[in-house]
């Protein structure tokens, strides 16, 4: 596949956006009570800036448009698992020496709800993406006609109706 300059500068603004929206967090400013214009002006720039995540969405979904399932496709996610179980045990060894950290079997428990890292609702979210790839790939290969559309988001309602019988 030839580069797309476009994917790098939608990318390069995703990270800009992502480093934007950190810096707000901790700058306070959510915190903030609106009382002039200018509040009101930065309100819009941070709406421009939580398109952070669906930027890096979309061009993932872009990417991996031809992607197939197969046995290799599927072992390709192991590097992400056994990272992600690294770093929360490293993040929970290093809050557990400052004597912030909880006990081993809560830390343990957390890797399997995602919860022992405080960003680890992104690697959940990148799993389910990432195994939802082929089958949405196959479903888009399927219906060439117009109802194309239709039919994913018919898809994707059912699908996110089941999900919420397991969301606690």
């Amino acid at each position: 596949m030839k580069r797309n300059s476009s994917i790098d500068l939608m990318k390069s603004c995703a990270i800009f956006f992502v480093i934007s929206v950190h810096f707000l967090l901790n700058s306070g400013f959510y915190d903030m009570t609106i009382h002039s214009t200018l509040a009101i002006f930065w309100i819009g720039i941070i709406t421009i800036l939580i398109t952070c995540v669906p930027l890096f969405l979309v061009a993932t979904g872009f990417l991996m448009n031809r992607k197939e399932l197969s046995a290799q496709y599927v072992l390709g996610i192991v590097p992400v698992i056994i990272s992600y179980i690294g770093i929360s045990l490293l993040v929970w060894g290093v809050l557990s020496l400052v004597g912030k950290g909880s006990d081993f079997s809560t830390a343990i428990n957390g890797i399997f709800d995602y919860s022992t890292d405080s960003y680890s609702w992104y690697v959940e979210m990148y799993l389910g993406l990432y195994l939802f790839i082929p089958l949405l790939n196959i479903i888009w290969n399927y219906k060439k006609e117009n109802k194309k559309l239709s039919f994913i988001y018919c898809l994707y309602r059912k699908f996110a109706n089941i999900l919420t019988l397991f969301i606690k």
